[in-house]
């Protein structure tokens, strides 16, 4: 029997972290906003991840270079640089994870979000593992 590996995001490298972030935001910013709630668990998950690496204000800052980029390139040219720079599919399936995690902290998963994690899952090259367990408008 195989073991499962697990990811340890303490130890990743801070482009890494910022990449997971950015996927987190872009699941979050799919309904063309982000909530005080959703901006709290992302700089929560941030923090926690990085070991307080990554504070508040850094993902505040950072919040505002992933919005300028995707006004510049698109999701999809997004998606294809965050591909590059997770190369590790388990590194792609945990930050997708932990979109899912965020896009329920306000309660809901609109349907934006839904279709923008499928859309991740795609473009990312990472299998649905959410299929059935997340469903638009489901609350959580």
């Amino acid at each position: 029997m195989m073991e499962e590996t697990q990811l340890s995001f303490p130890h990743l490298e801070i482009t890494k972290l910022e990449a997971m972030v950015e996927i987190m935001f872009l699941a979050a910013y799919a309904d063309g906003s982000i909530n005080e709630a959703e901006r709290a668990e992302l700089t929560a998950h941030a923090a926690a991840m990085s070991a307080g690496r990554l504070g508040a204000d850094i993902v505040e800052s950072l919040i505002a270079i992933i919005e300028r980029s995707v006004r510049e390139e698109g999701r999809r040219g997004r998606f294809a640089a965050l591909r590059a720079r997770l190369p590790d599919v388990r590194m792609r399936e945990a930050a997708i994870e932990l979109a899912v995690r965020l896009v329920a902290a306000d309660g809901v998963i609109h349907e934006s979000e839904h279709a923008l994690l499928v859309e991740a899952a795609r473009e990312l090259e990472v299998p649905i593992a959410f299929k059935g367990r997340v469903a638009p408008g489901s609350a959580r």
